[in-house]
């Protein structure tokens, strides 16, 4: 296990939402997909909303979705990310976004990151004129999670005043900090 933790509500949504978008067939599968370890923190019934659970349970069932319905191929982890954002954004916090600019949600995303995971440090930086999302000190890396991360931003950017928002997946740095680069009109 990585060490690192998501909160227990982000399973819960993510579970709702395949359950909604892929059937429950693929949400039942997707937890049984997971370790005898993890599957307990896939369960509402033994998982608080407000608890850590590993990030591997989240993932785990992503990276299911990904195999089943999208061929294996990480992209399809970007779609899933996204998706999933956009669910979870209420319409109050959409109607909000709309008036404020990509830095400033960049910059709520970055306050944000750790009511969602107990690892790492999203920041928001620019180079040579284009926006760069850097997400320093997360141990967790697969490439569903890089797309599945990119897919989220992506939707954020979307709500916000950017027009047509695009999340490109970059190259881990030397040190490990993942990176997306973020491309607008």
């Amino acid at each position: 296990m990585s060490g690192v933790h998501y909160k227990g509500f982000t399973v819960q949504n993510l579970l709702a939402y395949i359950h909604e978008r892929f059937g429950e067939d693929t949400a039942r599968t997707a937890v049984e997909s997971l370790s005898a370890e993890l599957q307990p923190h896939a369960d509402p019934r033994t998982t608080l909303a407000v608890g850590w659970v590993p990030v591997e349970t989240y993932f785990g069932i992503i990276q299911h979705v990904v195999d089943r319905h999208f061929d294996g191929r990480p992209e399809g982890a970007h779609t899933v990310g996204y998706e999933v954002t956009l669910r979870d954004i209420h319409s109050i916090f959409k109607m909000v976004l709309r008036f404020t600019t990509p830095t400033m949600v960049l910059g709520m995303a970055r306050r944000m990151w750790r009511s969602y995971c107990d690892q790492g440090e999203l920041l928001h930086q620019e180079e040579n004129g284009t926006g760069l999302l850097l997400l320093r000190e997360f141990t967790y890396l697969t490439p569903v999670t890089v797309h599945e991360l990119a897919g989220g931003f992506k939707a954020y950017l979307e709500c916000s005043s950017a027009k047509n928002p695009r999340v490109e997946v970059l190259e881990p740095d030397k040190d490990g900090t993942l990176r997306w680069r973020i491309v607008s009109d």
